[in-house]
């Protein structure tokens, strides 16, 4: 069903497609069509600090736990984005910087659809989806992107707003219900954020 990332992405840089955009989960599949978006996005409220719970396992994101997303405005058009992460085993921090855009502004209709970029790159692609978000407890967020032969990789991210979930009922259903709609179980890598040794970036 799926190639090892890493392999996968030491092969396109071989073929000189380091450009494109390599995920966690590579499908014999197209990008699917039948994810939904949260509607009337607000931007606003998304803004801020979000930890990380799960995610599947990304190339740029090996063995590595305590990991947070910060999200500011820049601009009226750009967010500022700082992912951070620290790795248990070496006691080493990890930072990408990086912008995001909304990818289809003009729409009359929001959609939780960004173009997200880091390092200064420029990115035409809409690679950052928020499937569903209360913008008080989560976030779950999926990415696809189109490989040659028909097939795809796919990144997934389950975002908080604290360091362990909340109980609230109607969090965890909303939450946990669109994992299980969207996402490969099998596949979802859990983030430590209980380990004391977590910075607080």
């Amino acid at each position: 069903m799926y190639k090892s990332p890493q392999v996968f992405a030491a092969a396109l840089l071989v073929l000189g497609l380091s450009s494109a955009v390599v995920y966690g989960v590579i499908y014999d599949r197209p990008c699917r069509t039948e994810i939904s978006v949260v509607q009337n996005f607000c931007l606003d409220r998304y803004l801020g600090k979000w930890y990380e719970l799960q995610r599947y396992e990304q190339p740029f994101q090996t063995k590595v736990d305590c990991t947070t997303a910060n999200y500011g405005l820049l601009d009226s058009a750009t967010v500022s984005v700082r992912n951070s992460a620290f790795s248990l085993i070496n006691g080493t921090s990890s930072e990408a910087i990086g912008t995001a855009v909304l990818s289809f502004p003009e729409q009359e209709i929001v959609q939780a659809k960004l173009n997200v970029s880091f390092f200064g790159a420029p990115n035409d692609r809409s690679n950052y989806w928020v499937i569903d978000t209360d913008y008080e407890n989560f976030a779950i967020v999926w990415s696809c992107e189109p490989l040659p032969q028909d097939q795809s990789s796919e990144g997934f991210w389950f975002l908080s707003r604290e360091r362990k979930f909340t109980d609230d009922k109607d969090a965890n259903e909303r939450a946990f219900g669109a994992i299980r709609k969207y996402i490969d179980q099998s596949e979802i890598r859990f983030t430590n954020q209980a380990d004391e040794r977590c910075p607080d970036f």
